[in-house]
């Protein structure tokens, strides 16, 4: 225990060397509360990776469908009859040739049956089971800008040439997607908060529990004159010792983890879901999420200490 020195005003300094005064370092419990903010670390590192993922799928899904559409010559004439792929082939040249040169198109493109085959095959199989099954003709095209007057004004040009021709904005299903990417995204955010909350309760348990162990030492502090401001930093300095050291644990198992998932996931490319890459923000993000804990755990520290000393006599 520091006294007071001639020249040395302030409990806790000795040769200019701060140090504590309460053997807080040496309380039971210490390594649990470790674990446990860096449990809280790595589920808020993952729950804010989920929320990147998302929010990266759901830019990248409704920047490549603005503006586009697709031009569907279905494989039936509207009479039970199916047509076959020259009549597709020539049906879907004739309406690329009336929709090529149109103002309001930026530009259009004729899908082949290899190209509608390698669409299909992910939930129909390998292509050479698609061989025998009539295909429709589709036609992708890129406007400029797209409004109700425009479509309008293409599905009657097209009914010129198939009757039956469909329009596919994509806004249907792509509406449904985007909704529900939204709300998962928003269910990482709250489980972020959750996790947030419950780590401050829980350092603040911690710290009320060793203040009931050392308030013996805490009142003779206030006798010896220390000032309430003076020793909640001393718990204030505790609690970030182990949120560091806690939340760098963390941080590093999830990082750990997130690599190994990426490993065996293998390359998405291909694949129906948009690969994910983290940018710069989400990177200082994450760099920051320990420092974030440090200052969580300091606040919630230095609030339930005075707290405390205000209830003591």
């Amino acid at each position: 225990m520091a006294f007071f020195m001639p020249g040395d005003k302030k409990l806790g300094v000795a040769q200019g060397r701060r140090r504590y005064d309460l053997p807080l370092n040496k309380s039971a419990g210490t390594g649990f509360l470790i674990l446990l903010i860096g449990l809280m670390t790595f589920l808020g590192v993952m729950a804010l990776v989920g929320s990147f993922a998302l929010g990266s799928m759901t830019q990248r899904w409704s920047s490549g469908l603005e503006n586009k559409m697709t031009i569907e010559i279905p494989a039936d004439d509207g009479k039970g009859n199916i047509r076959s792929s020259e009549e597709i082939e020539t049906l879907s040249a004739e309406v690329h040739r009336r929709i090529e040169g149109q103002n309001f198109i930026r530009s259009s493109d004729v899908l082949s049956r290899n190209d509608i085959q390698n669409l299909l095959s992910p939930w129909l199989g390998e292509e050479d089971s698609l061989a025998d099954i009539p295909m429709p003709g589709l036609v992708s095209v890129q406007l400029i800008t797209m409004n109700d007057t425009i479509m309008d004004k293409m599905l009657r040009d097209l009914q010129e040439v198939v009757p039956n021709v469909h329009l596919d904005t994509h806004e249907s299903w792509l509406a449904d997607i985007l909704r529900l990417t939204g709300a998962l995204q928003f269910a990482t955010i709250i489980i972020s908060v959750i996790i947030g909350v419950t780590t401050a309760i829980a350092i603040a348990g911690a710290v009320k529990s060793r203040i009931a162990i050392h308030k013996k030492d805490v009142e003779l502090l206030h006798l010896m004159g220390a000032s309430d401001t003076y020793i909640s930093r001393q718990f204030q300095r505790h609690a970030l010792i182990l949120a560091l050291q806690g939340s760098l644990a963390g941080t590093f198992g999830s990082v750990l983890i997130i690599l190994i998932i990426g490993y065996f996931a293998g390359d998405t490319s291909q694949a129906l879901l948009p690969d994910f890459q983290m940018d710069m923000v989400h990177v200082f993000t994450l760099i920051a999420l320990p420092g974030f804990a440090c200052l969580l755990a300091g606040y919630t520290a230095k609030y339930t200490v005075l707290r405390e000393l205000s209830l003591m006599p």
